[in-house]
């Protein structure tokens, strides 16, 4: 019993990101069905709250790396959901804050694991495409902190309001560097963030790729040997 205890946690630990991931794209492929409507806000939290709790998971190989994501994605979750509950614009702030540091958080764990290690594993390979998901909701995040607190940061030709899951789109669009232009930031700080992001998504992607191929070397090196 014991040691099928022990098999199961050991195959658990090496599918961290697995989950991660999985919680990612379910947010990322629900929200626009579920955002819409009085219940929308309550159901695109509970999406996001599993993207707290796989992501804490996602970095719990260390003791300090669990304590300061659990610091992170604690006020975020009750934040969030005291928001929901109350509507208050300071709460939705607060919240925003403690899960844009808790998202940057993760995905610089996830990218300094996946640029660390020698050997490639599928989680290795999962963990790389969160922490690109990551960074689009790191971003998104930040400007919807930027709308909160100085309104008319960002302007769309339809001349809607904005609400997060618009700034979702906005985000993978400018991480993409696809540029559409129906959403336009309109403030020095609004395209500051829109400028570091297109950068950051560049990088990300040369550093990825060359991390890869060296990994890559590395293996047939020892193969060779």
């Amino acid at each position: 019993m014991k040691n099928l205890l022990a098999r199961y946690l050991a195959r658990a630990r090496a599918m961290q990101f697995h989950y991660l991931l999985a919680s990612l794209v379910l947010l990322l492929a629900v929200y626009p069905y579920v955002s819409a409507g009085p219940t929308g806000p309550a159901a695109l939290k509970v999406l996001s709250s599993f993207v707290l709790i796989t992501g804490v998971y996602a970095v719990s190989n260390r003791r300090r790396q669990v304590v300061i994501a659990v610091l992170l994605a604690v006020p975020a979750f009750g934040l969030g959901w005291l928001h929901i509950i109350t509507g208050d614009p300071a709460l939705g702030s607060a919240e925003s804050v403690f899960t844009l540091l808790f998202y940057a958080f993760t995905a610089l764990v996830g990218l300094s694991r996946v640029l660390g290690t020698r050997r490639i594993t599928t989680d290795t390979i999962y963990g790389a495409v969160s922490v690109y998901l990551l960074m689009g909701l790191t971003w998104a995040t930040a400007y919807n902190l930027v709308e909160g607190i100085t309104p008319g940061s960002f302007s769309a030709e339809s001349g809607a309001g904005f609400t997060f899951p618009a700034f979702i789109y906005f985000s993978f669009v400018t991480l993409a560097t696809l540029g559409y232009g129906d959403i336009t930031p309109v403030t020095d700080q609004a395209r500051s963030l829109a400028l570091l992001e297109t950068v950051s998504g560049t990088l990300y992607i040369a550093v990825l790729i060359a991390r890869l191929v060296a990994t890559a070397g590395w293996r047939t090196d020892a193969t060779d040997e």
